[in-house]
């Protein structure tokens, strides 16, 4: 006699594309080119050391901005500001790239949707009223 466990075979689970995300997060972007990358090393304004001799390269807003004002950049510059390298000093290479550009356009996507819910809008009704008082 077989037991139930035997003849019970679920067929396996289809395999669907790539999920629809909430935050719409994943959304495809121009990546990063070789150019891009160089000019985040040579104008980087931020250097954090990390360990093993590498630093982590970024350049701010200002930065941008500022070049910009001296015609060294062009007016599609403000991706750079999404870049992040990773270099390493012993062996003079890059180590790591992490493009930000995705979570940018979400975070601004529904930072409107976060000014909706603000502190004050959670404050017990007796603090409003004896604040007006």
């Amino acid at each position: 006699m077989t037991s139930r466990n035997v003849t019970r075979f679920r067929p396996a689970p289809r395999r669907q594309g790539e999920p629809l995300f909430l935050f719409d997060a994943r959304r495809p972007t121009q990546p990063a080119s070789a150019a891009m990358i160089d000019q985040v090393i040579t104008h980087a304004d931020i250097a954090v050391r990390l360990s093993g001799g590498r630093l982590k390269l970024r350049l701010s807003s200002g930065m941008i901005e500022e070049l910009q004002a001296q015609g060294r950049f062009d007016d599609s510059a403000h991706r750079l500001a999404d870049l992040t390298v990773v270099w390493d000093e012993h062996e003079g290479q890059v180590v790591n790239v992490r493009d930000d550009a995705r979570l940018r356009d979400a975070a601004q996507r529904w930072s409107a949707l976060d000014a909706l819910w603000d502190e004050e809008s959670y404050e017990p009704e007796h603090a409003m009223r004896s604040a007006a008082a």
